[in-house]
């Protein structure tokens, strides 16, 4: 009877801890916004697409990327043109990152420099965008938005579909996913700390308007799964003497 009791303290214990961890959602776009650079001294805030006049935020020093923090979790995000393949993000390919706040449907993406209008992060430049946080974290439900900020189930938007992206993570080839006419979200991005979306479909680009990030809690629960374990082994071993 000791030794059930046992199993199920060790097994509450683990179940307790496999509970949902700590998250924190990053917001980027203008609906909802809850984040803005914490490296203000490489932020320009009077960049403005199209060449009008709004709170869009984007590189001075386009290497140093963005940094932003939220309920504990810290980010650098990087934009970069000229990219086909992993080994292709680096300094030398750095380009301007915008943080897209107006209209509401926005976010991050690299604004190419030739065009004052192509804040997406879009193929036709060889562009790619780039989160690296500062642990290993779950990533998930990551919002997209199209050229024209505007969800990419919406139709229209001169700077085309949200299309597809070939995502790396931690340096490892995680395949293409494809961002079609009903997919505006992403439930689970993957596990890791560095996450790299190289744009693939040509007159396409999207931007991300925010995502979530949560610890991986299964190994927390394992000292305690053990220690209940060890629990067994003692009772058992003083039943045995007695």
């Amino acid at each position: 009877m000791k030794t059930l009791r046992y199993l199920a303290a060790a097994a509450l214990a683990a179940g307790f801890m496999a509970a949902p961890a700590n998250a924190a959602t990053f917001v980027f776009k203008g609906d909802g916004l809850n984040v803005t650079p914490d490296n203000v001294a490489n932020v320009n805030n009077t960049c403005a697409t199209s060449g009008g006049v709004s709170n869009d935020l984007c590189t001075i020093n386009h290497a140093e990327g963005f940094e932003y923090s939220n309920d504990g979790a810290i980010v650098d995000v990087y934009a970069y043109a000229g990219v086909m393949t992993q080994d292709d993000a680096n300094a030398n390919n750095a380009a301007r990152l915008i943080q897209d706040i107006n209209p509401a449907d926005s976010g991050l993406g690299a604004w190419s420099e030739n065009n004052t209008s192509d804040d997406q992060t879009q193929f036709d430049a060889r562009e790619a965008i780039r989160f690296v946080f500062d642990q290993a974290y779950t990533v998930t439900n990551v919002e997209f938005n199209r050229g024209g900020d505007q969800d990419c189930s919406s139709a229209g938007g001169g700077e085309g579909d949200c299309g597809a992206f070939q995502l790396f993570v931690d340096g490892v080839d995680m395949g293409t996913i494809v961002l079609g006419s009903l997919i505006d979200v992403i439930p689970n991005l993957g596990y890791g700390q560095d996450f790299l979306l190289i744009a693939l479909t040509e007159g396409a680009g999207f931007t991300i308007a925010q995502l979530t990030v949560s610890d991986v809690p299964v190994p927390a629960a394992l000292p305690l799964l053990l220690s209940g374990l060890a629990g067994l082994g003692f009772a058992s071993r003083r039943r045995k003497t007695a």
